[in-house]
């Protein structure tokens, strides 16, 4: 539990790290380009200051009901592991609260200590972001995409506490930025392996990731083959099929024999049509009484009604609540949300088009990796409380690419001294490395 004294390792080393994340610009050739990239970025990680400390020293504290009762009992976790020092093997939540005992175990259970860690992670995250930025040859409006980024609200608030998506975001991230690497700088056996470790740090923290980061792999593997000439796309193809496929499919029937715990999900999805297990889940889910579920099965009785409500559920997870599901502030904040979710991805589907030649096949890559994020969750979220958190993971996608265009044209309308600059929102990505 939280100790009443403040001068304790614990308190000490997170006041540290909430100095560490303050001063991060000195470190950063990203975050110090401008000014106003500096106070934009003091901005962002000081609303998330606020939020950790009014959580750990006034929430945190039982003063008033606890609305985090996820990242509360992940921290209650950390606190009695750090005292009972049992630990073992262990994926998603569990990994987590192992994590956090281990860190408690060090110095001391602080509350503040875990939630500085959540935000100096946010705080790396934003130099990725502002990289990969730097990668797509996007050299305009950066500010307003750091700021879209880092300020939305669910970011601020369920990045700023003990839960695990503002690590599953950085890895998400630092494992694009490494793919986007061997895409623009051609093969290489770091950047591959640097690839490879930040997808299993993506993986390692929930067990649907897994999945997915295997996917991820694989999609930056057939993707950087493209620039290269056609004898060396065989090399690679082949060792990418002499490496990655044999590995992964040992992997799979080993852990579809094994009875691990921490493998209990996945071993039994690998076992089970998964088809019938995804649409078994949904429906025991939608059994418990919640009021931000909506009711959308997956309908198995048919290829047509399964391409239907695949679809349908697809649409539910991306813009619900709708406006007639709106009952409380929670919808209006979801729905508020979904609205800029929206446009976003209307305004990055149209940069897309309008993209030609590298350019368009970075921002495809870009958008199959959200719509291929997304559609995963989709597959397994009832209700859009759920699906706040896990749109974090690909938000800041469509905020890189919307974020551009979206900015142009709101110029024209309120902003004409920015209109009347050079209209240039995207440069070729070997000028970026320079600027």
């Amino acid at each position: 539990m939280l100790t009443d004294s403040f001068i304790e390792s614990g308190f000490l080393v997170a006041m540290c790290i909430c100095l560490v994340t303050l001063i991060m610009p000195v470190f950063s050739r990203e975050l110090r380009q401008s000014k106003s990239m500096v106070v934009g970025y003091w901005f962002v990680v000081g609303l998330h200051q606020v939020v950790a400390f009014v959580n750990a020293y006034i929430i945190g504290l039982g003063t008033v009901v606890e609305p985090f009762p996820d990242a509360r009992g992940l921290q209650l976790w950390g606190e009695k592991l750090a005292i009972s020092r049992d630990w073992h093997f262990a994926l998603g939540a569990d990994f987590y609260k192992q994590a956090l005992g281990a860190v408690y175990s060090w110095f001391s259970p602080s509350h503040l200590l875990g939630e500085q860690l959540s935000i100096l992670v946010f705080a790396f995250s934003c130099i990725i972001f502002l990289k990969i930025i730097r990668q797509l040859g996007v050299v305009r409006y950066r500010l307003s995409s750091l700021l879209a980024f880092g300020a939305l609200p669910s970011m601020v608030i369920l990045g700023s506490i003990t839960l695990r998506e503002s690590y599953q975001v950085f890895f998400f991230m630092l494992a694009v930025y490494f793919g986007v690497k061997i895409h623009t700088k051609g093969w290489s056996n770091v950047y591959f392996i640097a690839l490879i470790l930040s997808a299993l740090g993506m993986g390692w923290s929930h067990r649907a990731l897994i999945i997915y980061a295997a996917f991820l792999v694989l999609i930056f593997v057939v993707w950087s083959l493209r620039p290269a000439t056609r004898l060396r796309n065989i090399k690679k193809l082949r060792l990418a099929a002499f490496v990655i496929i044999p590995f992964l499919l040992v992997g799979m029937v080993v852990v579809s024999r094994l009875e691990l715990p921490a493998f209990s999900n996945l071993s039994y999805l690998l076992n089970q049509n998964w088809l019938d297990v995804v649409s078994t889940f949904r429906t025991n889910s939608m059994k418990i009484f919640g009021r931000t579920t909506y009711d959308v099965y997956l309908d198995l009785t048919s290829s047509y009604m399964m391409v239907y409500s695949g679809l349908k559920l697809y649409v539910y997870y991306l813009f619900a609540p709708f406006p007639w599901q709106v009952d409380s502030l929670t919808g209006l904040y979801a729905g508020t949300e979904s609205i800029m979710r929206m446009i976003l991805i209307y305004f990055s589907v149209k940069q897309w088009r309008k993209a030609y030649g590298s350019q368009r096949q970075l921002l495809s890559l870009m958008l199959t990796l959200y719509f291929s994020m997304t559609f995963m969750w989709a597959l397994g979220t009832t209700n859009y409380g759920t699906a706040m958190r896990h749109h974090m993971l690909s938000w800041w996608i469509i905020v890189i690419v919307g974020v551009p265009p979206l900015m142009e044209k709101l110029s024209r309308f309120w902003f004409r001294p920015i209109a009347s600059r050079p209209k240039v929102m995207f440069v070729r990505s070997d000028q970026g490395k320079q600027a």
